[in-house]
């Protein structure tokens, strides 16, 4: 009987590894969280909440729905890196007028009552690309900003064994022979060398740019070089 391939043995073994790596990581899922006795703080929210003035308003219904599709709140260590971090999406255009924005597909799951509330608007974000979100048109009296104390309210379930194996599984797989074989079972983006071939087709781009002002049949011709003296 003919002994079976090494190459084959890795691909069978690095398979099985990854199919185990994904079964503990939703056995991870689902240990779940802790409750802790006493809260720990930890930082402050920068939120939005909707005041009881909102009753006054017969679309109320409505001011709550597009309310809970919204981001409420934006968390950091201070209150200036909270703050910080709003006027990041205020200058990224995700605040508008003060109030989270919505997106394209966030609006189209809304009720038509509270599509009404909503205004489109156009933003730039490149030279020759625009986007389009819709900023919502609610009375300053129904919601107020203010500073929120964060707290730590629960802690994660954590199995020694599940780490420890997941842990073994990293281990193996950059072992010499399955490292190879796992990036050609699941190749993935090399971001480091992104820019580098970002500058080579530049590079093309601007040589196939300057062959545009001769005509073809004079390039075939005289087999004009694409490199600069």
């Amino acid at each position: 009987m003919k002994p079976p391939h090494i190459k084959k043995q890795r691909q069978k073994e690095v398979r099985r590894l990854i199919s185990r790596r994904w079964e503990i990581s939703l056995l991870n899922r689902e240990l779940g969280y802790i409750k802790l006795d006493k809260p720990i703080r930890h930082g402050w929210y920068k939120e939005i909440v909707i005041t009881r003035n909102v009753e006054r308003y017969k679309n109320k219904d409505a001011i709550q729905e597009v309310f809970d599709k919204i981001e409420r709140y934006y968390w950091g260590r201070t209150k200036e890196e909270a703050d910080k971090l709003w006027f990041k999406y205020v200058s990224n255009y995700y605040i508008y007028r003060d109030f989270p924005t919505l997106s394209k597909r966030q609006y189209n799951r809304l009720s038509y009552k509270a599509q009404k509330l909503c205004t489109p608007y156009r933003y730039r974000v490149c030279s020759k690309k625009w986007r389009t979100r819709f900023y919502i048109r609610i009375p300053k009296n129904a919601y107020k900003i203010k500073f929120t104390r964060a707290y730590i309210t629960h802690r994660k379930r954590i199995d020694p064994n599940l780490v420890s194996e997941s842990a073994n599984i990293e281990k193996q797989l950059l072992r010499s022979g399955y490292y190879n074989v796992n990036e050609a079972l699941y190749p993935h983006k090399d971001y480091w060398n992104e820019n580098e071939h970002r500058q080579e087709k530049l590079k093309t781009e601007r040589h196939l740019k300057a062959l545009k002002k001769y005509a073809i049949n004079d390039v075939i011709k005289d087999h004009i070089s694409w490199e600069r003296n």
